[in-house]
C-alpha cells in the first residue's frame, strides 16, 4: 500500500474582496475574499512553490516521479511537469507526467502515484495540483473562482504520515465545465443542473461507494474534504451523506481562497491533514465529469509533521489588491504586453538551465568566494574555469537596493508610478545575488528587511516564456 509522506501548499499574497469586484460591475456580492495570482504567477510557478513548501526537509534527489494537474497550464504544447522538476531540483531520470483535461486531474495524479508506489516502479512520486484560471468579466467565476497550489509526496505505507486505505471512482460524462482549444474562458451549460445532477450526485455516489467497499459508516470519518463549486454546496452534500456539516465537514475556504480548480478537493485535505489525529480518517472527494473519493487514515508520525510546513497558513499572510482595474491586469484580461523591442536567447536560456531555475552558483576552489550568476572566471581573484557548483540558499536580507522609474516590474514601460524595485541580497550562505522585487510596495523596500526568493515569471520574449527568480518580502 501506499500513503502521504508529506504535504504542502501555495496561496498567492494577492487577495480582492468581492464586494470590490460587485461594487464596480455592479453585481451582487459573495461576501469575503478571493486569492489572485500576481502579474508574473501562473500555475506552474504556484506548482513549484507548493513542491517546495512540500519536499523542504525532502531530498528532492530521493524522488522519482512529478505529476502536475492542471487545467490551467501556461502551455497547450509543452510539458510543464519537467520545467517544475528542474526548478525543484531533481534528478535528470525523474519521471514526469502533466495530467490535465478535468477538475479531477489532481486526484487522477494521486491514483497514478499510488499504484506506481504498489507496482514498487518507484519508491517516491511527487504530486503537484495548481490553477489560475481566468474568468469571463463580469461572470459570477469572477467571485468564485481563486489562485492556488498544493503538493503530496506519495511513498511506502511504512514511511507514510497517512496511509491511502482505497479509492473510488464515479464516470459521468454531464455538460459540465469545458473550455475547447479556442475558448479563453471556461463555459457551463447550466450551473443549476451541473450542481443538482453533477455535483450533488457523483460525490456521494462515490464517497458511498468507498465506505461501502471498506465497510465504513459516514459517521466514523473525522474529515470530510470534499470538492464544491460555490459556498452554498457543501450543506447539500452533507445532507445527502448524512453526516454532520459543522463537524465533520472540512472548512470550503471559500471566503479565503475561492476555489482553486484542481487543487481545491487536495487544499482542503492539507486542512484536515494540519488538524488530524493519528488513526482518524479522512475522505477527500473530486469532482469533474465524475469523482475520484479517496480514504485516508492519519498514522502515529502524523504529529511529527505538523508545523514543519507553510500549509495552509498561506491563507493568512496577504495583501489586498486596492481597485478591481489592478485584479483585471494580473488576470491579463488587461494586457500590456512585453516590450517588442527587446528579445531574449532561447538557446542561452537552455544553457544556463542549472543556475537559472534549480538555483545553484559557483564557488570558487581558489579564494572560496560564493558567488551568483556562474561565469567562468571569478569576480573576486580573476582564476578561471576552477570553481563548483553549490545550491544557493532561498532566504536572505536586503544589502541595497534602488527603483527604476524608467521601466516598469518585468521591464515593462513604466508609467512613473509604479516602478520596477531591484534588490541586492545578501543570502543566508553569504552569497550576494541581484534580483528584481515582486509582490511589494515601494514604501515597504529598506535595507536590512529579510525577504525570500520565489519562482516567477521573468518575462515573454521572442514568443517564448523565461521563468527564474524574484525576491518577495518574507512570507510567515
Amino acid at each position: 500500500m501506499a500513503g502521504i509522506l508529506s504535504y504542502g501548499a501555495y496561496i498567492p499574497t494577492w487577495r480582492i474582496s468581492r464586494d470590490e469586484i460587485s461594487r464596480s460591475i455592479g453585481s451582487a456580492s459573495m461576501g469575503g475574499e478571493r486569492a489572485v495570482a500576481s502579474w508574473d504567477e501562473d500555475s506552474l510557478t504556484m506548482g513549484v512553490e507548493a513542491g517546495l513548501d512540500c519536499i523542504s526537509i525532502t531530498d528532492p534527489k530521493e524522488i522519482d516521479g512529478l505529476y502536475f494537474a492542471t487545467v490551467s497550464s501556461p502551455y497547450k504544447e509543452k510539458q510543464a511537469a519537467s520545467l517544475i522538476a528542474s526548478a525543484l531540483d531533481l534528478r535528470k531520470d525523474v519521471y514526469t507526467s502533466d495530467f490535465t483535461g478535468s477538475l479531477r486531474a489532481g486526484t487522477l495524479a494521486v491514483k497514478a502515484a499510488s499504484d506506481a508506489i504498489k507496482a514498487g516502479t518507484m519508491k517516491k512520486v511527487l504530486v503537484i495540483a495548481a490553477d489560475a484560471r481566468r474568468a469571463a468579466p463580469r461572470s459570477d467565476a469572477e467571485q468564485t473562482y481563486g489562485d492556488g497550489a498544493v503538493a503530496l509526496l506519495i511513498g511506502r505505507k511504512e514511511e507514510a504520515i497517512a496511509e491511502i486505505e482505497g479509492f473510488s471512482t464515479i464516470v459521468d460524462p454531464i455538460p459540465g465545465p469545458w473550455r475547447r482549444e479556442e475558448d479563453t474562458y471556461p463555459k457551463v451549460f447550466d450551473v443549476r443542473i451541473d450542481t443538482r445532477f453533477g455535483v450533488l450526485q457523483d460525490i456521494p455516489q462515490a464517497v458511498n461507494s468507498l465506505l461501502a467497499k471498506h465497510d465504513i459508516q459516514a459517521k466514523d470519518i473525522s474529515k470530510f474534504a470534499l470538492y464544491a463549486p460555490e459556498a452554498r454546496s457543501p450543506r447539500a452534500l452533507a445532507g445527502s451523506l448524512q453526516i454532520d456539516p459543522k463537524i465533520q465537514m472540512q472548512e470550503l475556504l471559500f471566503r479565503e481562497t475561492g476555489i482553486t480548480g484542481t487543487a481545491h478537493c487536495l487544499l482542503l485535505l492539507v486542512a484536515a491533514l494540519e488538524m488530524v489525529k493519528p488513526s482518524e480518517r479522512i475522505v477527500c472527494a473530486s469532482y469533474g465529469e465524475g469523482s475520484d473519493a479517496i480514504l485516508i487514515k492519519a498514522t502515529e508520525k502524523i504529529e511529527q509533521e505538523k508545523g514543519k510546513h507553510r500549509g495552509t497558513k498561506y491563507i493568512l499572510s496577504k495583501k489586498m489588491l486596492p481597485s478591481y482595474g489592478r485584479f483585471l491586469s494580473y488576470k491579463k484580461e488587461i494586457e500590456i504586453g512585453w516590450p517588442e523591442w527587446e528579445r531574449s536567447s532561447v538557446a542561452k536560456y537552455w544553457r544556463d538551465e542549472d543556475w537559472l531555475l534549480p538555483l545553484y552558483g559557483m564557488k570558487c576552489k581558489k579564494c572560496g568566494t560564493l558567488q551568483y550568476p556562474v561565469r567562468r572566471i571569478c569576480t573576486i581573484c580573476n582564476e578561471k574555469d576552477n570553481h563548483e557548483k553549490v545550491k544557493l540558499a532561498r532566504k536572505g536580507k536586503v544589502f541595497t537596493y534602488t527603483h527604476d522609474y524608467l521601466l516598469g516590474p518585468g521591464n515593462l514601460p513604466s508609467d512613473g508610478i509604479n516602478p520596477t524595485t531591484r534588490l541586492l541580497i545578501e543570502l543566508e550562505d553569504g552569497c550576494r545575488i541581484w534580483l528584481e522585487m515582486t509582490d511589494h510596495e515601494v514604501e515597504e523596500v529598506d535595507v536590512g528587511i529579510p525577504v525570500e526568493l520565489t519562482f516567477r515569471l521573468l518575462h515573454q520574449k521572442s514568443d517564448f516564456r523565461f521563468y527564474g527568480w524574484r525576491a518577495r518580502s518574507l512570507r510567515q
